[in-house]
């Protein structure tokens, strides 16, 4: 694939090139992660102009609605093989369960000529009250469970009360008077409990409902590896960095939804080796730069899982895949190494 050189104006709209230097790279070492922000970043603003003539022209129940982004647009790594991951949540003690389907319905008609929409994951308005009570209770759902942890670590705002349900749903963990641990481990547990949910449907969709195996494979051992990575990272750095409860919630809540590789190089440098961010940058560079081409895109989807070796594309990405692991290894090491006992107890046992 041609190297596509980042533009003046990308660099310096960017979030990652402040941090490059001490990483040890520059801009024209990962032209695919500052594309795939440039790219999303672009689609966002455009999203939320388009359904911004929505709430102005009915300001007042979207006061108790909010739509995000989630997935590859919210994570800012998005391309124009992408879709987008619409997530419509309400407050029903404010707007009726009615009225938010017929405000999801509006959105969708005034996204979806731009945007492809799939009813999937995503398909109907989610009450809030769902999300926040009953927690690890009979009732708490794969569902519950996801839009919980997306909305706080890669929900990009696109209307409505967006700050408020973010707020709510943290505070959730935050406020609760015996569960919440001291380091905010309900949180964590729940993060924690998310990925390895996402282990298991990936296991569920190739077994069971054989879909295709390889680009969910490599999501998995790339962005989603690299987003339960980036939580440990962060938990640690708030443990090591901040004593006091209170100021930590607040730091944690203003981070938790950078985008991975921010998250991660929060922590390495706080811990005084920014170095070791390196690698990851550099894989999901050219894991995110596989998969912005349709052609890459369309060879994984229709692969045999008898015969990945004869892919060249494939054996690419799964060695990159490993390069990955081996740079985790040595974060992990160095975390270990600077908050064992907060590790071992509330991330290993």
């Amino acid at each position: 694939m041609p190297e596509r050189l980042p533009t003046a104006d990308l660099v310096q709209r960017s979030a990652f090139v402040e941090c490059l230097p001490r990483i040890g790279l520059t801009p024209a070492q990962v032209p695919a992660i500052l594309a795939a922000e440039a790219f999303s970043r672009s689609r966002l603003r455009f999203a939320r102009a388009r359904l911004a003539t929505l709430t102005k022209a009915d300001p007042q129940p979207w006061e108790g609605c909010a739509a995000f982004a989630l997935g590859s647009l919210g994570r800012l790594e998005a391309s124009a093989e992408s879709d987008l991951d619409l997530a419509f949540i309400y407050d029903g003690g404010r707007v009726t369960q009615d009225q938010a389907t017929q405000l999801r319905a509006q959105a969708l008609a005034r996204l979806s000529d731009s945007f492809d929409i799939p009813q999937k994951t995503f398909d109907h308005a989610v009450d809030l009250r769902r999300l926040i009570h009953n927690i690890g209770g009979r009732v708490d759902t794969n569902e519950t469970l996801t839009y919980r942890a997306l909305l706080l670590t890669e929900g990009a705002w696109l209307a409505g009360a967006g700050r408020d349900t973010k707020h709510t749903v943290f505070r959730t963990y935050a406020d609760a008077r015996i569960s919440r641990g001291r380091f905010l481990t309900s949180l964590g547990n729940d993060l924690h409990r998310y990925y390895r949910t996402l282990c298991m449907d990936y296991r569920h969709k190739v077994e069971e409902l054989d879909k295709s195996w390889a680009i969910r494979v490599l999501k998995l051992r790339h962005s989603r590896k690299l987003w339960h990575l980036a939580n440990l990272a962060l938990q640690c750095w708030a443990v090591d960095a901040i004593d006091d409860d209170d100021s930590r919630d607040v730091s944690l809540a203003a981070r938790v939804g950078w985008p991975s590789l921010l998250r991660l190089f929060t922590a390495l440098d706080h811990f005084g080796a920014p170095e070791l961010a390196r690698e990851p940058f550099v894989c999901f560079d050219h894991f995110l730069a596989a998969l912005a081409t349709a052609e890459v895109r369309d060879e994984l989807g229709s692969l045999d899982y008898e015969r990945r070796d004869e892919s060249a594309v494939y054996r690419s990405l799964h060695t990159n895949a490993t390069r990955l692991d081996a740079a985790a290894e040595q974060i992990v090491d160095l975390l270990f190494g600077r908050c064992r006992a907060f590790m071992v107890r509330f991330c290993i046992l």
